[in-house]
């Protein structure tokens, strides 16, 4: 099975147009989102319309929380007003961020996955390539899983420890909140991860952290 990996689309639909071209290039199965889908570009509606669309399954960002709480008085007050902007999520967004979990888990061919924003229990912390090997472990001991993936970083990361896979497929997000503008694909049984650009569809090599003794 293969699956396509996105993360931290942030309303930009241009680039998940780009990056679904990508991942249907490369034939994959099903693709998976690690969250942040809206906020910040100005098209969360369409995004959101394009993922349902896709099939695509995700997890919700931070920004994905903060976007309901913002919006919920765009909804409340101004719905119907004719020159509201459209940048404001509708009701069919919100339906939709509103029940994505904070991770999600698979067994796909024996092979334990689980998929989360920043961590599996926090969606607000960060895992860099350069965060110290317990930040790491503590991932690997969160999740559970042979596989990792998370968003958030905007930083296409590739990392084993413990005989745990952990990637970031980095941001769909391009010049946009200083995105990566990436997606990485992922062969199953075979663990076998490839990153792309997702404007020129070349491949790109992600960033490996340097596992020093756990501190």
């Amino acid at each position: 099975m293969k699956l396509g990996l996105i993360s931290d689309i942030h309303a930009d639909l241009n680039s998940l147009q780009l990056a679904l071209a990508v991942l249907h290039d490369q034939h994959v199965d099903q693709i998976l989102c690690a969250g942040d889908v809206v906020e910040k570009g100005l098209y969360g509606n369409a995004v959101v319309r394009l993922l349902q669309a896709e099939n695509v399954l995700s997890v919700a960002g931070n920004h994905d929380r903060q976007a309901l709480a913002n919006d919920k008085w765009h909804i409340d007050y101004i719905e119907s007003d004719p020159a509201r902007p459209s940048y404001f999520l509708d009701n069919q967004s919100v339906d939709w961020l509103q029940q994505l979990p904070q991770t999600l888990d698979f067994n796909i061919d024996d092979i334990r996955l689980c998929v989360a924003h920043g961590t599996p229990v926090n969606d607000l912390l960060y895992v860099f390539p350069t965060s110290r090997r317990r930040v790491f472990e503590k991932v690997v001991q969160q999740a559970n899983a042979n596989i990792v993936i998370l968003g958030h970083s905007h930083t296409p990361m590739l990392v084993c420890i413990d005989d745990t896979w952990i990637c970031n497929p980095g941001s769909v997000c391009g010049a946009l909140s200083s995105g990566s503008g990436t997606c990485a694909t992922l062969n199953l049984p075979h663990c076998q991860f490839n990153f792309f650009d997702i404007t020129t569809g070349m491949r790109v090599m992600p960033h490996h952290a340097e596992l020093g003794e756990s501190r």
